[in-house]
């Protein structure tokens, strides 16, 4: 397993809006996330800064991110 991090920047008029849209992720989001080995992935929010984290099981990330970035379901949300 390997653990990824990413740090964000968010404009302040944003923020508002970036957490109603993630509060209730498409439940076809989150099953992509799961079937490209995506784990625990989780967001954290302090003042303008986005944090987020994840822990991928897969053999091949590229790929799977790929796939992932490709989905129809995941572009729409």
């Amino acid at each position: 397993m390997r653990r990824y991090g990413q740090v964000l920047g968010i404009k302040p008029e944003h923020l508002a809006e970036y957490t109603r849209l993630h509060a209730a992720v498409w439940p076809a989001v989150l099953e992509m996330i799961a079937a490209c080995h995506m784990h625990n992935y989780s967001i954290f929010v302090h003042a303008d800064t986005l944090f987020a984290y994840f822990e991928y099981d897969g053999d091949d990330f590229e790929a799977d991110y790929a796939r992932m970035a490709a989905d129809p379901q995941t572009q729409a949300w």
